[in-house]
C-alpha cells in the first residue's frame, strides 16, 4: 500500500445517521482496510468493551452515531500502540483543545500526514501527545508492510 494516498474520513464524511453495530464495523473497518492490510481493526466485542471501558458513550437503543464513530476511528488506530489507559488520557488531551469534531479531523490530519511522510512536520496544531501517538500509530504500520512486503 502506498501510504501518501490514504485518505482518513473526516467528520462531515462519516455518516450523519444512527448506525447499528454491523454498520458501523462495515464503515470503520472499510476506512481502515487500505493500512491495515485488510485485517479488521474492530470487532463487535472490541466496541463492547470500548464502551464499557468509558473510552465512548454506549449506543442510544442499539444505535451509534457519528460521534461514536470518530472515537471508534481514533480508538482503533490508537490500540495499535498504546493500552487503553493511555488512549483514554491521548482522547482527553485532544478532545480538550477543541471538542471531538475539531479534535478528530486533527487527528485524520496529522494521520495521513505522518503516515505519507514519518519525518514530517504534523503541520496541525494538535496536543503533542497527540502526534506522538501518530507517530507511533504510522511507525507501526509501516513497519508491519515492511514486514508483510519482505514475507516470502
Amino acid at each position: 500500500m502506498d501510504f501518501s494516498t490514504f485518505h482518513c474520513p473526516r467528520w462531515d464524511e462519516l455518516p450523519d445517521l444512527a448506525l447499528y453495530m454491523d454498520q458501523v464495523l462495515l464503515v470503520v473497518n472499510g476506512a481502515f482496510a487500505p493500512v491495515t492490510g485488510g485485517a479488521p481493526p474492530v470487532t463487535a466485542s472490541m466496541i463492547n468493551n470500548y464502551v464499557k471501558l468509558k473510552l465512548t458513550d454506549p449506543a442510544v437503543k442499539k444505535k451509534y452515531s457519528r460521534a461514536h464513530l470518530a472515537r471508534f476511528m481514533m480508538i482503533c488506530l490508537l490500540k495499535r500502540v498504546l493500552s487503553m489507559q493511555e488512549i483514554a488520557a491521548v482522547l482527553d488531551q485532544l478532545l480538550r483543545q477543541g471538542g471531538l469534531e475539531a479534535g478528530y479531523d486533527c487527528f485524520a490530519r496529522v494521520l495521513e500526514r505522518l503516515l505519507a511522510d514519518p519525518a514530517a512536520e504534523p503541520g496541525e496544531a494538535c496536543p503533542a501527545v497527540v502526534t506522538a501517538a501518530l507517530r507511533a500509530v504510522a511507525a507501526k504500520l509501516r513497519v508491519e508492510q515492511y514486514l508483510h512486503e519482505k514475507t516470502p
